[in-house]
């Protein structure tokens, strides 16, 4: 149910329905938070389960470029927006798991070992394809709504 509740998030005003859904969330204890606030999420391979904050840190919005590289990494840019919620959620939240969400499923969860400041995540393993254009259609049009704007 909740990861369901993450992936079917409004889209931000401005923009339209995007074709992949990308949320970047971090863990948290959940305490004190209700449960509008945290979800919990199975990680693979073994299904372990953790509290994420609700709200995603960043999502498909933020995305300034996409590459996949030849070995197979995928380096996600992300504008100053985007670079300032990731500097500021990975130097507060050190030894905590990112996760990282396409299309509802978790395709990255590194614990947090050091502050992303060039506002670049790279996924170290191949992504199908497919969603690495659907990807770079979105860096498309997010960088056509920054011109407009």
């Amino acid at each position: 149910m909740g990861l369901l509740f993450l992936t079917f998030l409004p889209a931000q005003a401005g923009h339209s329905a995007p074709k992949v859904v990308l949320r970047i969330h971090v863990q948290t204890t959940g305490e004190g938070q209700s449960p509008m606030e945290a979800t919990t999420i199975s990680l693979p391979p073994d299904g372990e389960k953790i509290q994420v904050r609700t709200l995603p840190e960043v999502t498909e919005h933020d995305l300034i470029g996409v590459e996949q590289d030849a070995s197979g990494v995928v380096h996600l840019l992300f504008d100053h927006v985007g670079q300032v919620s990731l500097s500021a959620v990975t130097a507060q939240n050190q030894g905590r798991i990112l996760v990282v969400l396409i299309d509802g499923y978790v395709v990255y969860a590194p614990t947090i070992d050091e502050q992303i400041t060039n506002g670049q995540l790279d996924i170290p393993h191949p992504i199908d394809p497919r969603i690495v254009q659907l990807l770079q259609e979105v860096v498309r049009q997010n960088v056509k709504q920054a011109a407009r704007t």
